[in-house]
């Protein structure tokens, strides 16, 4: 029989947040064993799982384990007196292994396995845990990913309504458009809609082939404008993730031949996800190598490529914006369930970047929005 074992508060723990739901600020304890979950928590936390019992079958005080005496026993130390509750829920349980994540705090394992306790590190199990997302985290990620275009609108109005100036510039309402300008005003916009965000990707001309750099000066007019919003729902902490690319002032023709070749890319990308995937992202890098663009599946040599198509296809999304499954070279099985970013991209110096993002849900026949797909349109 395995117990899983957490101690941690839930703001740092994306496990325990996941388990318990609740955004518990201070260190509690939670056990999942026969069947049961257990959260040890202090008098104050006990309002909060009174309701939940969709999470949560007993709730235990820290008072009915001697909270108390510890608290005054100079023999035991201040930074123990939690790890002694946990230790103490465990032995009332009849506990003597669990499974616990590579996150678990040293400090508590080495009190536990001080004490006959043995304390093995799963990290695989937990990840699994993680993949399977409970229903008010579907219900978090969708509010984030009705945020994130409400947000996207906003930029694209802004990007839209630009005029050019005599310097190779856009202006917008009298200011010069920057990156940071789309950035403050996105970050605004998802706030008023109970959404976070304040590390919004806005790249301009050949800063798209800058990666994870956030974006700054001034927008250009007629070249790419790489947006890339990922978002945190407020109420739960789960994000979603999505990218657009724009052209304000018009496209050349060679960033329009970029955004047609994702634009498939995407396409064929969905047809292939379904649970028990494997080779999505080899498939995206086939379609980029037979169009001529460079990869990671198909270079030569240790350098890392520059140009083409230069990353993963994508990532697991839910309380952390970038989690296991991968969409890479080492990809994951897909499983039902999985929530998913899929991101396929292409940079070429000179001519600029095109990277399209939804963050998408697998079910037993595919591919399922958490809302209708915003726009893919160059022309913002």
């Amino acid at each position: 029989m395995t117990t899983y074992l957490l101690h941690d508060d839930a703001l740092r723990s994306n496990e325990l947040r996941h388990e318990i739901a609740e955004p518990v600020m201070d260190p509690i304890t939670f056990i999942e064993h026969a069947g049961k979950r257990i959260v040890v928590g202090s008098d104050l936390e006990a309002p909060i799982f009174e309701t939940r019992e969709d999470v949560v079958d007993e709730f235990w005080t820290f008072g009915s384990l001697g909270v108390e005496e510890l608290a005054v026993d100079e023999s035991v130390p201040k930074h123990i007196i939690g790890a002694e509750l946990a230790l103490r829920a465990l032995k009332k349980l009849g506990v003597s292994s669990v499974v616990v994540p590579p996150t678990f705090r040293l400090t508590t394992a080495d009190h536990l396995r001080s004490n006959g306790i043995e304390v093995n590190v799963d990290p695989e199990a937990w990840i699994e845990r993680l993949r399977k997302k409970t229903p008010w985290e579907l219900e978090g990620i969708e509010r984030a990913q009705r945020a994130v275009e409400t947000a996207m609108l906003t930029a694209a109005r802004m990007l839209r309504e630009a005029e050019p100036t005599s310097g190779e510039r856009l202006r917008y309402e009298g200011e010069i458009l920057t990156a940071e300008y789309i950035r403050e005003a996105m970050a605004n916009e998802l706030l008023s809609q109970g959404a976070e965000s304040e590390e919004i990707i806005v790249q301009s001309g050949d800063a798209c082939l800058e990666g994870h750099e956030i974006g700054r000066g001034p927008i250009l007019p007629g070249q790419s404008c790489v947006i890339d919003c990922f978002p945190r729902d407020r109420r739960t902490g789960v994000y979603t993730d999505m990218t657009r690319t724009f052209a304000p002032g018009g496209a050349s023709e060679d960033l329009k031949t970029l955004h047609k070749h994702v634009r498939t890319a995407l396409e064929i990308a969905y047809d292939a996800i379904k649970p028990g995937a494997t080779g999505v992202y080899d498939k995206i890098a086939e379609h980029f190598h037979a169009q001529g663009f460079a990869t990671q599946l198909h270079k030569t040599g240790s350098e890392p490529i520059k140009e083409g198509f230069t990353h993963a296809l994508g990532h697991g999304v839910g309380l952390q914006v970038h989690e296991r499954p991968y969409l890479g070279r080492r990809g994951d099985a897909l499983q039902e369930g999985d929530v998913i970013a899929v991101e396929p991209g292409l940079y070429i110096r000179g001519i600029g970047g095109v990277r399209l993002e939804d963050t998408v849900l697998v079910t037993g026949s595919g591919v399922e929005h958490f809302s209708d797909p915003y726009p893919y349109d160059l022309e913002p």
